[in-house]
């Protein structure tokens, strides 16, 4: 067995194993800088960022000093160890604020290691009573959007968990309200519990039309709700706290069982609030996203990209095991804070507070043009 499959099929049992999983520090660091010498050989573009950095194998010695690659990097540059066309799938982000043709675009060699991450993980977080169920999807179907790692998961979700009236409201024509409603009310006659997956501003659109329509539901007991993202300017703002007294004034969901997940087109792992999941172990804890074991996030200065004291304010960087393909380290543009044993997610950073990601994306690319630091290579402008 060559050394790469022997590193995956070790990545692979640590994801096997849950989060129920001691929380191994040593072997994360073992794992995660075999990642890196993988990578540094097999990934010309990163390997000539690190080279920028004085960061080789030789030198770095502890995951944390792996050098991260800003999510913005993805939108210029194929970060993959293999070659672009052999990808099984190609992840798009969604273009809403530079179009289309600026997407990043993350390659996904083989599928079964994204989803080998996916499924312990959600279902630890959504599913942790290991109930089937109806679930009811407030987003698009996967034909509909191919190129969406959300796409993917929520289908793969309902494989895994939901039952055989489990089904999508959302098509071209828009968000089915009366469809959604009518099986709600099914629901509630049946006593049948009911899971409903979808990003928030298409559940703060149902929500608008229930206010609307004089409609809410005492859903049964054992229901519950995860939504992702924001509203994206696409309806009004609204607060999080808010939003699940909405759900709960809706729909008879309780909020510790309306659990948000941060997921990102450039990481192949998931973070999930540990709500649900303590309230059916009965173990109290802050609300907070729980960062499984073959993760590691750290919380950075937006300009200096250092790690900030805990409780300080700071950018996400993840550390993902998930990525063994593209990128370990990514360094995104969120702005979180340490709660726990895990942190939360405080919005968007603006422009003028990302000076760190920015002269990362100009050195990554400076890398491309220039190889180790030297003149530009025929072909390059």
């Amino acid at each position: 067995m060559s050394d790469i499959a022997t590193l995956e099929l070790a990545i692979r049992e640590l994801m096997r194993a849950g989060i129920r999983s001691a929380d191994d520090d040593e072997l994360f660091n073992d794992l995660a800088l075999r990642t890196f010498r993988y990578q540094w050989a097999q990934n010309e573009p990163y390997r000539r960022f690190c080279e920028r950095r004085a960061a080789t194998p030789q030198t770095v010695t502890d995951w944390g000093t792996i050098p991260s690659v800003p999510t913005a990097a993805f939108k210029h540059l194929p970060l993959t160890t293999f070659a672009p066309e052999q990808a099984q799938t190609v992840y798009y982000t969604s273009g809403t604020t530079e179009g289309a043709e600026r997407r990043g675009a993350h390659y996904i060699r083989d599928v079964s290691l994204y989803e080998a991450s996916l499924r312990p993980n959600l279902a630890a977080h959504l599913f942790p009573d290991s109930l089937r169920m109806p679930i009811y999807v407030l987003f698009w179907e996967p034909a509909r959007l191919p190129s969406s790692s959300l796409a993917h998961m929520i289908a793969d979700a309902i494989g895994q968990h939901g039952s055989a009236d489990s089904r999508y409201v959302l098509d071209e024509s828009g968000l089915d309200n009366l469809a959604l409603a009518t099986a709600l009310d099914a629901a509630v006659d049946a006593d049948q519990p009911v899971c409903l997956m979808g990003v928030m501003y298409s559940f703060v659109l149902f929500l608008d039309w229930c206010t609307e329509q004089g409609r809410r539901w005492q859903l049964p007991a054992g229901s519950r709700l995860m939504d992702t993202g924001g509203t994206k300017g696409r309806v009004r703002e609204i607060a999080r706290d808010e939003l699940y007294a909405l759900y709960t004034a809706a729909l008879g969901i309780p909020s510790t069982f309306c659990i948000n997940e941060y997921g990102m087109t450039e990481l192949g792992s998931q973070f999930y609030d540990g709500s649900l999941r303590s309230a059916v172990y009965r173990q109290w804890q802050p609300r907070h996203k729980v960062v499984p074991p073959w993760v590691r996030t750290q919380i950075v200065d937006p300009a200096t990209l250092a790690p900030v004291t805990p409780g300080q304010i700071g950018l996400l960087r993840h550390y993902d095991l998930a990525n063994l393909h593209s990128v370990l380290a990514i360094q995104t543009e969120d702005l979180g804070v340490a709660v726990g044993a895990g942190f939360e997610v405080l919005g968007r950073a603006s422009g003028a507070e990302l000076r760190g990601c920015s002269l990362a994306v100009e050195d990554m690319l400076a890398a491309r043009r220039n190889g180790s630091g030297g003149e530009l290579e025929a072909g390059d402008e």
